[in-house]
């Protein structure tokens, strides 16, 4: 990954993706369950000399309140694998620094990445899959635009029905004289 200055508003869209994909219409809000966004950087984007960064959202004005939403960003930096304490965590830095498997869990996961890697059907839904949320969501976008121009011309026509002047309808609707009449 190279540091193309804006990983932590990339951070924020996939958090905003996922969470369109976990709620759904309709849904409530506690439904939405915790959430890591983790980003494995071969660089220090926040030039701190840290190995990880671990964020979640405080209050300014006592960071001992936390929002409590459930969300989390972490960014690792594997470069700095040696920091690192945990003897899994800091396998799997030093795998993603140096392509070595060393360990259990690092050869499990160059194996998986070998096979993804030879599977050309599944590397193509890999490198279309943001394509395809976006998507999604747009196929969202114009089912929820329908559904609101679905429900004006119930308005509009109830309003017609009940006596109000078409030409006031036309005014708060945005419709047409015409197309009211057509209700």
């Amino acid at each position: 990954m190279v540091d193309t200055k804006e990983l932590p508003q990339r951070a924020r869209y996939y958090q905003s993706v996922g969470d369109g994909v976990a709620l759904s219409k309709g849904g409530y809000y506690t439904d939405l369950k915790e959430q890591y966004i983790i980003f494995l950087c071969p660089m220090d984007i926040f030039k701190r000399g840290l190995p990880v960064y671990h964020f979640e959202n405080r209050a300014r004005e006592d960071s001992s309140i936390t929002l409590n939403d459930h969300t989390f960003k972490n960014f690792y930096n594997f470069n700095k694998y040696e920091d690192f304490t945990n003897p899994v965590v800091k396998a799997y830095m030093k795998y993603f620094a140096t392509r070595n498997a060393d360990s259990r869990e690092t050869e499990t996961i160059n194996d998986q990445v070998s096979f993804y890697k030879a599977d050309t059907l599944i590397r193509n839904k890999y490198m279309t899959y943001e394509f395809d949320l976006h998507e999604s969501k747009e196929e969202g976008r114009a089912e929820a635009k329908a559904e609101a121009l679905a429900e004006k011309k119930v308005m509009a026509k109830g309003l017609r029905e009940d006596g109000v002047p078409v030409e006031i309808i036309s005014k708060r609707t945005g419709f047409t004289i015409e197309e009211i009449q057509a209700l």
